[in-house]
């Protein structure tokens, strides 16, 4: 864990000296509430490089007690940031280990999507393989696989928002998907966000989001829907 931990540090410190539109560095804790599980406290620690030809790369790492799950994403832009209106390509890898289950999951996401300053789409599939730990190699019993997936994601904000430039010194806004940064979900379980942030200077910014989505474990709940909350800062370079 620790050698992997060092290694997501060490590459963010390599991304974010060669990226010429901006880099960012996000910490937040985020508290999640249902009636399965109850209250879950856990925190996010990640990394977001933009480039000048509208490419980008985001690696993350979410601790929680009873969970440990890693993200590594990279988009695929059809211009840089002088027109801040772009389709893009995104191929995202998460990891996520239960410890108190002893299963991990892995998925894989590629997603076609469109940006603007008020909007962003995006539209794709995604498989998932859910094993024991630890991983046996033949499969077998204990192993589920799902080859095709439908994921989507429709955000907006009340203000444009221009990543690069931070023309506003703060902003709201909400969205619905079936996935967000360290967990996919089914096509039919939904997550329903407000999201918000206050820029206190010119690299700091103080973060807010909150919203319902699936409860339960694997959905197993007889409230269909939980809650969380979380608070966190950014810190930008161009």
């Amino acid at each position: 864990m620790r050698r992997l931990l060092l290694l997501v540090l060490l590459s963010s410190m390599a991304f974010g000296t060669y990226a010429q539109g901006f880099v960012r560095y996000r910490f937040n804790i985020e508290g999640d509430y249902n009636r399965t599980q109850k209250f879950t406290p856990n925190a996010v620690l990640a990394f977001d490089a933009r480039f000048d030809n509208g490419n980008g790369l985001n690696i993350g790492y979410q601790a929680s007690p009873d969970r440990h799950s890693f993200n590594l994403a990279y988009q695929i832009g059809s211009n840089g940031f002088t027109d801040w209106d772009y389709t893009y390509i995104e191929n995202r890898y998460l990891y996520r280990r239960f410890t108190g289950y002893n299963l991990q999951e892995f998925n894989a996401m590629l997603t076609l999507g469109y940006r603007n300053l008020h909007w962003n789409f995006q539209l794709g599939l995604c498989n998932r393989y859910i094993a024991e730990v630890p991983l046996r190699l033949n499969g077998g019993e204990g192993v589920i696989f799902e080859p095709m997936n439908v994921v989507f994601n429709i955000q907006g904000n009340l203000f444009p928002e221009d990543p690069a430039l931070n023309h506003h010194g703060w902003n709201i806004g909400g969205g619905i998907s079936n996935y967000r940064e360290f967990i996919i979900e089914r096509v039919t379980l939904f997550y329903y966000t407000i999201h918000g942030y206050y820029d206190i200077t010119k690299e700091w910014r103080l973060t807010s989001e909150a919203g319902l989505h699936p409860a339960g474990v694997l959905n197993l709940s007889s409230q269909y829907n939980g809650y969380f909350i979380n608070i966190g800062c950014t810190y930008q370079k161009h």
